[in-house]
Order: structure tokens, then C-alpha cells, then sequence
């Protein structure tokens, strides 16, 4: 009975560590009303300047071509210092390559290769979809290694405050 017991606990513990191993999956959208697909699409394929969309973030490019995959993005985000109200600090930093693009289909597909997050493989894709005569969606999909410390939902919910963000910043520029 013994061994039986054992042999139980040994699978589900191999069980548990295949569970705890897989990668997080989140798809996201939000509605963008106003804006056509076409309209929205250069905020998306516009790699280097991820500010225009997020206003917390300072991003530049430093390596490959603009709208081709190899294309790395660093990019910061920053906040009001704690302790001089004129001043800013970084609170964290990533850098991303373009691994995938089409201007046709509206959609690229990047990842994560650097960051201090604590995410150790992120892979994400955007793209921006026609909503006939409403406008148009924001789809992003990310699929990343469980992160250390933190909860798939904590993750989640924190990725859908940012879509929240890039939505209205993409609605004011229109």
C-alpha cells in the first residue's frame, strides 16, 4: 500500500509540474471607435515609437529596418519621481524584436528577448481589425512563461488596463 501511495504522489507531482509549466495564455480586444482599420494601422506598425500610444513609455529602435522583422525596440517605462515632483524616474525597461509584420492583414507579431519584469518568454501579436462602419478592433494576443511572483489574473487584468490606454490614446488622435 505503501508503494501504491508513493507511486501516486510521485505522478501528481509530475502532474502539477506540467500544469505549473505551461505557458499563460491572453487574448485580449477592445473596440476603437471612430478610426478605420487603415486609419489606426500606422499607430501598430510604427514599432519604434511605442509612446505614441502609451504615454509613459520612452522607445527608440537601434537595430534593423523599420517595418521588417529583426527590428529591436528598447523601450522605458517612466513616472513621477516619489521624491521631486519635477523630475522622472524608470521604473522598468524591455527590449523586443519585430519577428513578424504585414501591412496587408494589419497585424505584427513580436517578443520579449530582454526586460525587468521578471518575464522570461513573452511572444505577443496586434493586430487592428475592420468593424464595418464602427470603427475597427485592437486585437492582442500574448502567450509568456508564468512569471514569478505574480498571478495569470494579476498579469491579465494589468494587460487590459494597458489596452484600456493604448484604445484612448489612439481615439484622441482622431
Amino acid at each position: 500500500m505503501a508503494k501504491i501511495i508513493l507511486h501516486f504522489l510521485l505522478i501528481l507531482a509530475f502532474c502539477h509540474t506540467i500544469i505549473a509549466t505551461e505557458n499563460w495564455k491572453i487574448n485580449l480586444s477592445a473596440k476603437i471607435n471612430g478610426p478605420t482599420a487603415d486609419q489606426v494601422w500606422p499607430y501598430i506598425a510604427d514599432f519604434c515609437n511605442l509612446y505614441k500610444i502609451l504615454p509613459n513609455r520612452i522607445s527608440f529602435c537601434d537595430q534593423g529596418t523599420e517595418g521588417e522583422p529583426g527590428l529591436t525596440r528598447y523601450s522605458v517605462t517612466i513616472a513621477p519621481s516619489p521624491t521631486n515632483p519635477n523630475a522622472t524616474v524608470v521604473t522598468d525597461w524591455v527590449r523586443e524584436e519585430l519577428v513578424e509584420i504585414s501591412v496587408t492583414e494589419k497585424y505584427n507579431v513580436y517578443e520579449m528577448r530582454e526586460n525587468t519584469r521578471g518575464v522570461t518568454m513573452m511572444r505577443a501579436s496586434v493586430q487592428i481589425l475592420p468593424n464595418g462602419n464602427k470603427g475597427c478592433i485592437y486585437k492582442w494576443d500574448i502567450e509568456l512563461a508564468p512569471i514569478g511572483g505574480t498571478t495569470y489574473q494579476f498579469f491579465s487584468d494589468s494587460l487590459e488596463v494597458r489596452l484600456a490606454v493604448v484604445v484612448a490614446m489612439i481615439q484622441t488622435c482622431f
